[in-house]
């Protein structure tokens, strides 16, 4: 790699150092960001530079140079990372060069290097602050919340101490993953049809979310069928926990996806076995309760760095809904066929999590205030 210029060598104008450790701070900034791409350096200098008062100040001048510091630190070893994935194009802006993909192997990556929760949720929000310095109008959602959910969700450091993922992001999954399967791949046909499987299963589940037991137990004659142009699953009362019977319609979309399953992806999947369960296990047998467990927690792992079990579709979906249709406070409990009290004491974190976001939203926008009056302040003296 050519050595960057020394153009952008410091970053941003020198400022006289107050004492000894603002001294060594500057050296360190200095030397952090002579690692970066010329286009980066550029950036931070112009964010970073003292402008007319009656300017619009770049958000890296109002930071100080302990902050700059630690933001800068953070964004290096982002870097680094990238250039070791060999995805680090030094032509595109910062903000392009972010993706939920890119966010989620850098969690792993984190993770696998043994790094704290602490760490980790330290790291995103440098990486965050970086981009908003380099190019305030990006698109930040990937870092603050891959995938649908924040990196603190997923370390399992939030009061209810388990991750709530979207169920938009579930139910995307689910396509993802049928719409990639190639089952004609002589080499991989095993893999690519149970890929398939696992993608109907999170889209079904994405859209409906029934419990485990009732899953494991669904046959095609007795609980599949299709009226006109549209698929449902019915359900008797012993088959559900409430003991109430169940009519779940599933998504129009999803038809053609569920031919293709039971006409191409199943017969495959049996391997010559006869049964009437909907879903066919990876040696052709009934999938059963723990056979459903494995496959989600896999999927989720993979999608979200963490894995999840069957029964987190559901606060998915009571969390997502409402927070969705904010004029439907109860279609979370409608979907899933609770009571709206139940949604609301064990499946809902919607109303919690918008209060946060609105919270932490304000103390950033208090701080930015605070900041910018402080430069001022000292800008005119």
């Amino acid at each position: 790699m050519d050595k960057p210029s020394r153009q952008y060598a410091h970053s941003c104008p020198r400022e006289k150092p107050n004492t000894r450790d603002d001294a060594r701070l500057a050296r360190g900034l200095a030397r952090r960001i002579a690692t970066w791409p010329a286009l980066d350096q550029a950036l931070w200098a112009a964010s970073c530079a003292h402008t007319d008062p009656l300017d619009d100040p770049g958000y890296g001048s109002t930071l100080r140079l302990a902050s700059r510091f630690k933001i800068a630190r953070g964004y290096s070893y982002w870097l680094i990372f990238l250039r070791e994935q060999d995805w680090l194009d030094e032509t595109a802006a910062p903000g392009d060069r972010l993706s939920d993909a890119r966010s989620a192997a850098w969690f792993r990556a984190l993770k696998a290097r043994g790094n704290r929760a602490g760490t980790i949720i330290g790291r995103f929000a440098e990486l965050n602050l970086a981009i908003r310095v380099l190019t305030p109008d990006a698109d930040r959602s990937c870092v603050l919340q891959p995938h649908g959910a924040s990196v603190r969700q997923r370390l399992n450091d939030d009061r209810r101490g388990f991750l709530t993922p979207d169920a938009r992001v579930l139910y995307r999954e689910g396509y993802r993953l049928m719409d990639t399967a190639e089952p004609s791949k002589r080499d991989r046909w095993r893999s690519q049809l149970l890929q398939y499987r696992d993608g109907l299963f999170f889209a079904i589940q994405a859209a409906r979310a029934r419990r485990l037991g009732t899953v494991a137990q669904t046959t095609i004659s007795g609980n599949l069928s299709r009226v006109d142009d549209r698929y449902w699953l019915v359900y008797t009362p012993d088959q559900i926990k409430t003991g109430r019977a169940d009519r779940v319609l599933l998504p129009k979309r999803l038809n053609p996806y569920i031919d293709r399953y039971l006409t191409e992806i199943r017969p495959q999947l049996l391997r010559g076995q006869i049964h009437d369960a909907l879903w066919a296990g990876t040696l052709g047998e009934p999938l059963a309760e723990r056979g459903i467990e494995k496959l989600v927690r896999k999927r989720s792992r993979h999608l979200l760095g963490v894995s999840i079990g069957t029964h987190r579709f559901r606060h998915a979906i009571g969390t997502t809904a409402p927070a969705v249709n904010r004029a439907q406070p109860r279609l979370g409990g409608v979907v899933l066929n609770i009571s709206e009290a139940v949604a609301r004491e064990h499946y809902n974190r919607a109303n919690a999590d918008l209060a946060t976001e609105l919270f932490h939203q304000d103390m950033l926008e208090r701080t930015d205030d605070a900041n910018n009056r402080a430069w001022l302040s000292k800008t005119s003296q």
